[in-house]
């Protein structure tokens, strides 16, 4: 099945023969990096993994319906390119990709995707770049102080580089998947994982990567080479959260991390009291969000629907999945 997102066609890979086609046009393009982005019932080791989207150039999005293929189309070899002896490929499964040293993978926040990969594919993630995080180095380039991270959503819109066109169609499919996925605005879960596939899922599942390099180019090319470091240190360290017990979800998790450089903890520009609770009633980031915007316990908006699952809001009623970073 092939839609469109702004000019790039999004191709559904939901056969054995899809999935070999996609394998090929990788080997042929070999890219450097690679956006990646996964979709789930309350996507971690004790969830579930429906959705995987790759994209790499200016042109194509690919979404794998893990739901549809089944729980090993991430780690075989498709039939067909295995006889295939007339050429040498690069990767011939996803796990192989994903697991590359040589190819940096670009993720909004890889916590969960790297959480669902390992304890259900086996697949450990490697070389990893987590844009989340460097929208936050960025930002303490200019106020060391900047302690919780921004959500998917507002990092697209502030460095994603949309024209009018992408930018109205981005907000349409925010605004239709809140409608169509949470029960608290007359959704319901289920539309993630009932098939055929909705448009306006694949859209849902596709925006998450779509605009990643583009982010990725920006954000990147502000760094100072000492936030540089600590991005690159702090994604792996993200990536291998998979290898630690059961990580505990709650608020606490959009606090970004320390040690911003290697000698200085930019905890010392923190207020010792300025702790993240119920009663924090300070705008996390008045540089990058709104003014209302604030992290109190009326606040609720989606902390990142991009890169999270679709249950993910931050706020006080939610207690269906306990799903929050």
């Amino acid at each position: 099945m092939v839609t469109k997102l702004g000019n790039k066609d999004l191709n559904m890979v939901s056969s054995e023969t899809e999935l070999c086609e996609m394998l090929q046009a990788l080997n042929r393009e070999r890219p450097s990096l690679i956006s990646v982005d996964a979709e789930g019932w309350d996507l971690c080791r004790n969830g579930t993994l429906s959705l995987l989207a790759l994209c790499w150039n200016d042109y194509v999005v690919y979404v794998v319906d893990v739901q549809e293929l089944g729980p090993t189309c991430l780690t075989t070899i498709s039939g067909d390119q295995s006889r295939d002896q007339t050429r040498e490929y690069k990767w011939t499964s996803v796990k192989q990709l994903l697991e590359d040293q040589t190819t940096l993978k670009l993720f909004c926040d890889p916590r969960s995707d790297s959480d669902a990969l390992y304890h259900h594919y086996g697949i450990h993630l490697k070389n990893v770049f987590c844009v989340q995080l460097a929208e936050v180095g960025v930002r303490r380039q200019a106020i060391p102080r900047s302690r919780f991270v921004c959500g998917g959503k507002k990092i697209t819109l502030e460095y994603g580089g949309l024209d009018d066109q992408e930018r109205a169609e981005f907000v349409q499919i925010d605004e239709r998947a809140n409608k169509l996925f949470f029960p608290h605005k007359g959704g319901s879960y289920d539309n993630l994982t009932r098939r055929p596939l909705s448009a306006i899922a694949l859209k849902y599942s596709a925006m998450g990567v779509v605009y990643l390099l583009r982010i990725y180019q920006r954000l990147e090319g502000r760094l100072q080479q000492r936030g540089k470091v600590w991005v690159k240190r702090e994604s792996e360290k993200r990536a291998d959260e998979c290898l630690l017990p059961p990580f505990t979800k709650g608020r606490h998790r959009a606090i970004a991390p320390d040690h911003w450089s290697d000698t200085t903890s930019y905890q010392q520009y923190v207020d010792i009291d300025d702790t993240y609770d119920d009663t924090y009633d300070d705008t996390y980031d008045l540089i990058n969000v709104g003014i209302d915007d604030t992290y109190d316990d009326t606040y609720d908006d989606t902390y990142d629907l991009i890169n999270v699952g679709i249950d993910d809001t931050y706020d006080d009623t939610y207690d269906l999945m306990n799903n929050l970073y």
